[in-house]
């Protein structure tokens, strides 16, 4: 991303309510003729958008236009569509590991509290979700924790904002249930993945994860 791109982005997140392209011209001291193709080029990379009010259109950022909602039995498919398509770009889709997820997916929705299984719904489509569960007990550790199961957000609205947008309303809500911690997990390979969980607060734990291959 270019540093003009960067700057109307960061500029875009300071008015959630919009703004028109003479205004962010003026604040950045360029023309609007190339302020509308910087634009033009965050829309594309589904960065930015905007809304027509009467003949002016209000650029936003896109996230500003999403709606964090819990999430239905149908979106079960919207879920299975988006790991897909992240799996896609790294060359390793699973079949046997799409019909877990659903599984997981269904138990959730199904059983928990409405507010722990959330999707990001932007133009009545959804592109991304977050699962999450309260544990009443492990090892050592004798209260209830938060944990959050599973993320995804579709390649092409990665890095706009919606990944930390249900991470804070799912945060939001463990704490209006009285949770006091909330704990993941990621591989030590998935670098943006613990990025992303840092920009939120979290930080490594002084535990050691244990596993048993079973023979089948």
């Amino acid at each position: 991303m270019s540093k003009v791109e960067k700057e109307i982005q960061s500029l875009l997140k300071d008015f959630p309510d919009g703004m028109q392209v003479d205004e962010i011209a003026k604040k950045m001291n360029l023309v609007r003729h190339t302020v509308s193709k910087y634009l033009q080029i965050l829309k594309a990379k589904k960065l930015a958008m905007y809304r027509t009010v009467g003949r002016t259109k209000l650029w936003k950022e896109a996230s500003s236009g999403v709606k964090i909602r819990p999430l239905s039995l149908d979106n079960i498919k919207d879920i299975v569509r988006i790991e897909k398509r992240i799996e896609g770009k790294l060359g390793i889709i699973n079949e046997e590991r799409m019909e877990y997820l659903k599984e997981a997916a269904r138990y959730n929705i199904e059983r928990s509290d409405p507010m722990m299984s959330l999707g990001a719904e932007l133009d009545e489509n959804i592109v991304g979700f977050i699962i999450g569960e309260i544990r009443i007990w492990e090892f050592g550790i004798g209260e209830k924790t938060g944990w959050i199961r599973i993320l995804g957000v579709d390649p092409d609205f990665q890095r706009s904002g919606i990944g930390r947008k249900l991470g804070k309303a799912l945060l939001e809500h463990f704490e209006r249930r009285g949770i006091k911690r909330v704990r993941t997990m990621a591989e030590w390979y998935t670098g943006d993945l613990i990025s992303f969980f840092k920009s939120l607060g979290f930080n490594m734990l002084n535990m050691i994860p244990l596993e048993k291959e079973l023979n089948s």
